[in-house]
Order: C-alpha cells, then structure tokens, then sequence
C-alpha cells in the first residue's frame, strides 16, 4: 500500500476551490462486520448532500459531484477484504480522489472551501525506506521497503545466491550435497550443514566462512554505503560471520537473529517489527527532542491564537497535533481570543486543519500523531522558527 507522495499533499493543502467535501472512514477488518463500511458511507455522503443545499447547491450539481463516491458506496468489490485499515474520499468540483489508509483513521466528515487534510499527515513523515538482507547457506535475498511496498531486489551474477554457487571455486575437490532442516526462532543457526564424501567438519566450516566472506565483501561493493537503513535478518552464529567483513555503515548493529529459510517476504517484515520501529520512528524523536531542548524559550508555543497567527506567517518549523483531534471556531483577530467548540457550529471552520495546512504550504512540517506520542499533554504544540 502506498504512502501518499508530498507532491499529492501539496496539491491538496493548496486546494481552495470549494465546496470540498472530505470523508475519513475506518474499514472493519473483522468479516462478519465489514460489510457495514458502505452503509456508513452512504450516510456520510446524505449529510453531505444536505450540506451541500444548505450551501445553496442544486440537486443536479450536487449529484454529479457526489458521483464518484456513490460508485464506490455501491461497489461490492471495493468492500472486498483488503489490507486497508481506512480509506480517504475527497471531493469537489473537478476533482476526486480516494486513497487506501493504512491506519484506521476516525470517521469524520467535513463540507468547507478547502480539504480536511489532517489524518493524510498521519506517520507522513515516517522513515519507511529500508532494506531487509535476508542470508543463509541457501540463500540471499535483498528485499526493499520503501512507500508502504516490500519488493524484492534482483541481484548481479557477482554475489553469490547460495553457498553452491562458490563450491566449485573452492579447492575442495569432494563431491558436495547441501542440504538444510529448518528451524525457525531466535538464536537459531538453521540446522544448515555441508556434506561431502571424506569431508572433514573443518572443511565444512573453512567453505561456510568463505561463502560469507565473499557474500558480504561482493554486496559491499554492490551497495551504496550511503543507501537505506539495512537490516540483517539471519542466524546468531551467521550473523557475526557476515559482519565481520561487510562494513558498509548503512547496516544497523541490531540484526534479527533467526534462519530467514523458510520465511515469505511479510514474514521477514513481521520478524523485523522491533528493528523496523526504530528506524520509522527516528525523525518524530528527534523533532521531539528538540521540541523539549527550547521547553521555556519563545521558540515553544502551545497557544492555539499563536499557532494560527504564526502559521498564517510561516513561522512555524514544526507542529504537532493528536490525530482525531480537532478545534472548530473562527480565526482571531489581531489579540483576539479565539472561542472554540468541539463541533463545528455557526459557520465554524476547523482551526487545527488550518494551522497545519499553513504550516505545511510554507515548508514547515505537520506531525498528526498519537495522543501519547505529543511532545506535552495539549491540544496543539509548535516549535517556531523565530
């Protein structure tokens, strides 16, 4: 599934051509329960349409700009299960479009002269560009992670795809069988051995520290030393036989110590969660960290009337907000205080979507996140640029 491009977010954060109408629908992964989605879907797009006339839209104006969500409403294979957690419609005139979530966003609709965008910012800023190295004796597989995909990448003739491929350029001349019994867990050295006729176990061992040697010193040349986060997914004991030449500073000293045999490519990924999260979540600790350095100075602000103005001025260099969280009111005048509500009532627009469209359009960066992953427990928080 991919993540939405900053390109697309641009665009929309810039898009003020309304009515724009924007639908945050959670999908039920459970089977008994997601054949609801549609149904609360088309309740969406009802208030919608009444929003719409209360704006003073004609019915045949209206229908056509719904159009395209009421297909999906009614479109049985779009309701399939699928990885999705959420999905995202955006409408307006001449425009459409719908995007696949991979968290599940709160429902949420809105009619206002620009898009809702503030769950589209949700983990946008994760570093989610990595490589998995899967090696054993039998095989080595190079699998990239980047805008939300796993793929696998194919590799030149020069490396080594198992340890029969560098048998025949040793100086063994026994007749050698390869076999391996699989055993899957933490510490596990994949039960891989090397049989030959008269091949002693030392043999074994000098044709299992070559294999690694050349693997890692061919993908060493192979690789950009400046390239992705790499992780090592491999046996304990192969693990220290692969570092010990591979020295590339892109491979991350924590490795997954498990046989990578018989595992798929979401297996891999799955195996990898505790290492994968380190890397994901780096930019937001360190935008956190520097959010707690300037606690106490001007440079910290949590006042929503601050945060408004000095996003409208593009002084804001980064901002955080809860994602489900919303502030609905009327922009302030200069020293006003603004009155909010939990709903939108009266004409009110949503402040917080403001703020973070602004601070988006002038190059500063929104984090939408958990509750608890806020830098202090408020509403909102900013750490300016002057």
């Amino acid at each position: 599934m991919k993540t939405l491009a900053h390109d697309e977010l641009k665009s929309l954060t810039e898009w003020e051509q309304g009515p724009c109408i924007s639908i945050y629908l959670p999908r039920h992964q459970a089977l008994s329960d997601y054949r609801e989605d549609p149904i609360h879907l088309r309740n969406m797009l009802d208030q919608a349409e009444t929003a719409l006339q209360e704006r003073g839209m004609g019915t045949g104006e209206i229908r056509t700009l719904l159009e395209p969500a009421r297909k999906i409403q009614n479109d049985g294979n779009f309701w399939g299960r699928g990885p999705a957690q959420g999905i995202c419609i955006l409408l307006a005139p001449g425009m459409f479009q719908q995007y696949d979530l991979f968290y599940q966003c709160p429902q949420s609709l809105t009619v206002e002269d620009s898009f809702y965008v503030n769950p589209l910012f949700f983990k946008v800023y994760e570093n989610d560009h990595f490589d998995l190295l899967a090696v054993c004796p039998k095989s080595v597989r190079l699998i990239r992670h980047q805008n939300g995909e796993l793929k696998q990448l194919e590799l030149p003739d020069n490396i080594p795809a198992n340890i029969e491929a560098i048998s025949s350029k040793t100086q063994f001349e026994e007749s050698l069988q390869h076999h391996t019994t699989s055993h899957v867990g933490p510490g596990s050295d994949n039960a891989s051995m090397l049989h030959g006729h008269g091949l002693t176990k030392e043999l074994n061992e000098t044709l299992l520290t070559d294999y690694f040697q050349i693997l890692a010193k061919q993908l060493e040349k192979y690789l950009d030393n400046d390239g992705p986060p790499m992780i090592l997914i491999a046996s304990e004991k192969q693990q220290s036989m692969f570092r010990k030449h591979y020295h590339a500073k892109n491979l991350l000293e924590q490795g997954i110590s498990t046989s990578p045999d018989h595992l798929n490519e979401q297996e891999l990924y799955e195996a990898a969660l505790p290492v994968i999260e380190q890397i994901t979540g780096e930019p937001l600790r360190k935008a956190r960290e520097l959010y707690q350095k300037h606690l106490g100075t001007s440079r910290i602000t949590h006042q929503l009337e601050a945060i408004l103005q000095a996003a409208d001025e593009g002084r804001i260099e980064t901002l955080f907000a809860p994602l489900g969280s919303e502030l609905w009111g009327q922009p302030p005048g200069d020293g006003e205080l603004v009155k909010t509500h939990d709903q939108p009532v009266n004409g009110d627009i949503a402040l917080l979507n403001r703020a973070i469209r602004n601070t988006y359009k002038h190059g500063g960066i929104p984090y939408v996140v958990a509750e608890s992953d806020m830098p202090e427990d408020k509403p909102v928080a900013a750490y300016l640029r002057w």
